[in-house]
């Protein structure tokens, strides 16, 4: 018997507004936002990032379930972002709407895979 661990969505943002992409306070109201309003929750205090100089951030969250991270190149106006969880799909598919959403980018490229199916 085969069974679903976990929902892993990656996600590539094109033409975000530069100052999304290097504006560290925004990026993590952002992740707040996604995983309180999703129903994923958050290990306490496990949000960490990197400035890059001049510009970039790459930032990270641990949830109970897994992860979210995401890399930015404002120069690019590109992100690279992944939700990671092994939980309900639903939870993993809103806090991706939501990124989305306050990201406002103006084109996206998703692959959602499932991952850990364990033969029984």
């Amino acid at each position: 018997m085969a069974m679903k661990k976990g929902t892993h969505v990656l996600l590539e943002m094109y033409g975000v507004k530069r100052k999304y992409l290097d504006d560290i306070l925004f990026v993590k109201k952002v992740f707040k936002k996604a995983i309180k309003e999703s129903g994923l929750v958050e290990i306490k205090g496990k949000f960490v990032y990197h400035k890059f100089k001049p510009y970039g951030l790459t930032a990270a969250t641990l949830l109970t379930t897994s992860h979210i991270a995401l890399h930015t190149w404002p120069e690019k106006n590109y992100l690279a972002l992944d939700i990671f969880a092994c939980t309900d799909e639903e939870k993993v598919m809103k806090a991706m709407e939501i990124m989305i959403k306050e990201f406002k980018p103006k084109r996206v490229k998703k692959e959602i895979k499932k991952r850990g199916y364990v033969v029984k």
